[in-house]
């Protein structure tokens, strides 16, 4: 872990990262001590926070379970946890256990990887707000408290996907 993060500080060029998060709680290939692993590069993480190399420890993909497990070793809570989360995967679970425990949800994928752009719902909610159905969606985020993460190349879209502090939705159209 310490020198795949010297290898990623020196290929960014870089004194320090605002996050770094493990990525997978359980490799293929790590299927048999995956507790064991995790616990280590989390030491590592720490190791890494305390000198002043990482702002913030998060991981993606766990789930309470797979943090259970990590927190029976760590000093340092994670701060942070990248699952997939959109208006049609609420994963209420990892969701109440993250809020909870004060971990900040990431929301990656909350375009649903393109597919909700094919959803009467959505469709009907983006006229009535008229506002974009990626707008909707990181809207969404915003106000069930997660921190949208939309992916684009584009740069009008990235835009828009931060375009959306002049709306809010209804608690209906939230939920």
């Amino acid at each position: 872990t310490l020198r795949a993060f010297d290898q990623s500080l020196a290929r960014l060029g870089l004194d320090y990262l605002d996050l770094y998060l493990i990525h997978w709680p359980v490799p293929f290939e790590m299927r048999h001590c995956w507790e064991e692993k995790n616990a280590q590069s989390w030491r590592a993480f720490e190791e890494l926070y305390e000198a002043g190399k990482i702002r913030a420890l998060g991981l993606s993909n766990f789930m309470p379970h797979h943090i259970e497990a990590l927190l029976k070793t760590a000093k340092i809570k994670p701060m942070l946890n990248q699952i997939k989360l959109h208006p049609g995967l609420l994963q209420a679970q990892a969701v109440e256990y993250c809020k909870k425990h004060d971990i900040l949800l990431e929301a990656w994928s909350p375009l649903a990887s393109g597919k909700i752009f094919e959803n009467e719902q959505m469709k009907a909610l983006s006229a009535k707000y008229n506002k974009s159905i990626a707008q909707i969606c990181v809207r969404w985020c915003l106000e069930k408290g997660f921190l949208p993460l939309p992916k684009s190349v584009t740069a009008a879209r990235i835009e828009e996907n931060a375009d959306v502090f002049d709306f809010t939705l209804s608690p209906e159209d939230v939920a």
